[in-house]
């Protein structure tokens, strides 16, 4: 992490590093290597570095999730004020960069769908312009990773007011998001019967968590 921490906050926050990126992201890892425009980006650079040209495909996906994750936090304007006022906190006290980035990389390390490095970067965002705080950053990172990718659909229809109850919806699937925090239930019907035996169905909802979760990510 000495090494990384440090390449990883440089390409995050410089802008002309983070558009280097956005051209990355239009290319394919192996024209990437070919034509060593990485060499200028430090992450990628470094990323590449460590895992030899990163020929495996462990080392492949971490460069992409990393690259999705730089573009994805770039995209909407974050107040250069409170970006400044974060990098001097990590200069400052560089546990706060090790404990806060180095989790970062950590999580894109661990992700297989571009679509939570993509989600991470939007906490992230709402993070550094001061919207939740490290808690909540840490708990929607947390509910990313273990949330299945197939659920967002459902969870932005349960909150749009499209759905309201699980007879509207598979219910494993409302169950999952129930069970990671994103959904309150109630009681709305229960009938038994010989031959299907006994079926419940449930108002759902997002609670405040899941709005929080909904608003950011489809912001």
């Amino acid at each position: 992490m000495d090494k990384i921490v440090p390449a990883f906050e440089t390409t995050l926050f410089d802008p002309t590093l983070s558009d280097a990126c956005s051209e990355l992201a239009e290319m394919g890892i192996d024209s990437l290597l070919d034509e060593g425009i990485c060499k200028s980006i430090p992450v990628v650079s470094l990323l590449i570095g460590i895992g030899k040209t990163a020929q495996n495909i462990h080392d492949r996906n971490l460069l992409k999730q990393t690259i999705k994750f730089i573009n994805t936090f770039n995209e909407k304007t974050i107040s250069p004020a409170k970006i400044e006022k974060y990098r001097k906190k990590i200069k400052d006290k560089p546990q706060f960069a090790e404990e806060e980035l180095g989790r970062v990389i950590i999580l894109l390390n661990s992700n297989v769908e571009i679509k939570k490095s993509e989600l991470l970067a939007m906490f992230y965002r709402s993070y550094i312009n001061e919207e939740i705080d490290w808690s909540t950053f840490c708990e929607f990172s947390d509910i990313t990773s273990r949330l299945f990718i197939s659920d967002l659909q459902l969870l932005y229809e349960i909150y749009r007011g499209n759905i309201s109850d699980t007879s509207q919806c598979p219910v494993y699937k409302a169950d999952r998001l129930i069970a990671l925090g994103l959904l309150d239930s109630a009681m709305k019907s229960m009938s038994i019967g010989s031959v299907s035996g006994s079926q419940t169905q449930r108002y759902i909802q997002t609670n405040n968590l899941g709005k929080q979760f909904c608003s950011i990510t489809l912001s």
